[in-house]
C-alpha cells in the first residue's frame, strides 16, 4: 500500500510521508510544496499573463464600493468586500485560476476549489490568527488561502505577517479550551483566548514573526493552521490593494470550528458554494455524504421532509433576537440582506444578529447593501 493510500485523509503537504510523495511532483510544484510543508507558506508569481490588467481594473473600479466612512473615522481598522466574485468577473477569474487550482490540487492530493474571496484596498492590521477556527474541513487541514498583491508592499503600508512553522501546531478547538455548547450559544466572547494562545505559543517556541514584502503580482499560499495577520499600517495615507481567496478541497465536509461543540452533538456544517460553478458542494466524510439525520441532529431547525428545506428556517427581526441591540451590531445592519447575501447561514438556521456578533464581524461578512 502506497504512503498516499495509507493516509488519504491527510494533505500531502502535511503528511509524514511528504519526502516520498513530493518526488512525484514537477520541480516548480515540488518547490512550492516543500516551502508550504516546512514553513507553512510559499511564494510564487501569479500564473496569469493578464493579471496586471485585471488587478489594475479592480483598483480603478472598486473604490466606491467600500465603506470608507468608518475607516476614515477610525471606527474600523480596515475595509473589505467579501465575495465580489459574485458580481465581478475579474475577481472570479483570479479565484478560479486554473493553474493555481492545479498546483493546489497536486500538493494537497485532492481537487481544490475556491469558496470565498476578500478584496482589500488597505491593510487589515488584523491580529495573528489561524483560519482553521473560522473554516476547516473533515478530514482536518484541507483548506488554504492565497493572498495576491495588487501593488508593491513594504513596511509602511501594512504587510502580511506570519509565524513560520506555526502550521505544525495542533488545531486546538473549543473542547481544548473548555468552551461548551451553552457558552457558544450564549455568546462567543472567547475568541480572544485563541489569539492569546497563538501568541503565547509563538513566544514559547521562539518563533519569529516575518513579513511578506510582496511585489505587485506576487502571491502567497498559506496553510490552514499558519498563524498570520496584518502589520500596523505606518503610513495611513497608503493603500494596500490585495485579494484573498480561500480554498477547500473536494470529498470533505466543511465546518466552522468556532461554532462547534462536537462531543455534545453540535457541528455547524457549512453550505459551501464552488466559485467556479456557483453550485453548492456536498459535505462528505470518508466517501459518504453527511446525511439529513446527522444534520438534523446538529441543526434541529432543518426540516428534511421539505425539498426547499432552507425555506422552512425562521427569518428574524429586531423583536425576535436578543442580539439585535448588542453594541457590536453596526448601524444599518440589515438582517434580511445578511441572510440573502450568505446562503450558508440560511441553511444553518442561524439568527443573523447573533451570527454577526460571534463570527460575521471577524469574518468581514457584508451586512447591508452597499
Amino acid at each position: 500500500m502506497s504512503p498516499a493510500t495509507l493516509l488519504d485523509g491527510v494533505p500531502l503537504v502535511e503528511s509524514p510521508f511528504f519526502d516520498d510523495l513530493v518526488r512525484q511532483l514537477p520541480p516548480d510544484w515540488a518547490r512550492i510544496a516543500t516551502d508550504l510543508h516546512r514553513q507553512g507558506y510559499a511564494v510564487f508569481d501569479f500564473p496569469d499573463k493578464h493579471i496586471i490588467e485585471k488587478m489594475d481594473g479592480i483598483v480603478r473600479d472598486f473604490p466606491a464600493r467600500y465603506g470608507w466612512g468608518a475607516w476614515e473615522e477610525g471606527k474600523s481598522v480596515s475595509t473589505r468586500i467579501q465575495d465580489a466574485w459574485q458580481t465581478d468577473q475579474r475577481v472570479r477569474d483570479i479565484a478560479a485560476n486554473p493553474a493555481v487550482l492545479d498546483i493546489l490540487s497536486a500538493i494537497y492530493g485532492r481537487r481544490a476549489f475556491p469558496f470565498q474571496t476578500l478584496n482589500f484596498p488597505v491593510g487589515t492590521q488584523q491580529a495573528g490568527h489561524a483560519d482553521y477556527v473560522h473554516f476547516n474541513s473533515i478530514p482536518d487541514r484541507f483548506m488554504c488561502g492565497v493572498w495576491l498583491a495588487f501593488e508593491d508592499i513594504d513596511d509602511d503600508n501594512g504587510p502580511l505577517f506570519y509565524y513560520p512553522g506555526s502550521h505544525r501546531w495542533p488545531t486546538y478547538q473549543n473542547e481544548h479550551l473548555g468552551i461548551s455548547h451553552r457558552r457558544i450559544n450564549d455568546q462567543f466572547p472567547e475568541y480572544h483566548r485563541y489569539v492569546d494562545l497563538w501568541e503565547r505559543m509563538a513566544q514559547k517556541q521562539g518563533l519569529k514573526r516575518e513579513t511578506f514584502k510582496a511585489r505587485k503580482g506576487q502571491a502567497l499560499i498559506w496553510a490552514a493552521n499558519l498563524v498570520h495577520g496584518g502589520s500596523v499600517q505606518n503610513d495611513p495615507y497608503r493603500t494596500r490593494w490585495s485579494q484573498v481567496t480561500h480554498y477547500f478541497f473536494e470529498d470533505c465536509a466543511y465546518t466552522t470550528p468556532l461554532a462547534n461543540d462536537t462531543y455534545n452533538g453540535k457541528v455547524l456544517y457549512r453550505d459551501i458554494v464552488d466559485i467556479r460553478t456557483g453550485k453548492p458542494v456536498a459535505n462528505v466524510v470518508s466517501g459518504e455524504q453527511v446525511g439529513w439525520a446527522l444534520r438534523r441532529a446538529t441543526k434541529p431547525d432543518l426540516d428534511p421532509s421539505r425539498k426547499d428545506a432552507a425555506a422552512t428556517l425562521p427569518r428574524y427581526d429586531a423583536t425576535e433576537s436578543r442580539f439585535a441591540s448588542h453594541p457590536e451590531i453596526p448601524e444599518g445592519f440589515d438582517p434580511a440582506f445578511y441572510l440573502d447575501a450568505h446562503p450558508d447561514l440560511v441553511a444553518a438556521g442561524v439568527d443573523p444578529y447573533q451570527h454577526y456578533v460571534l463570527f460575521g464581524k471577524t469574518e468581514g461578512r457584508r451586512f447591508r447593501a452597499e
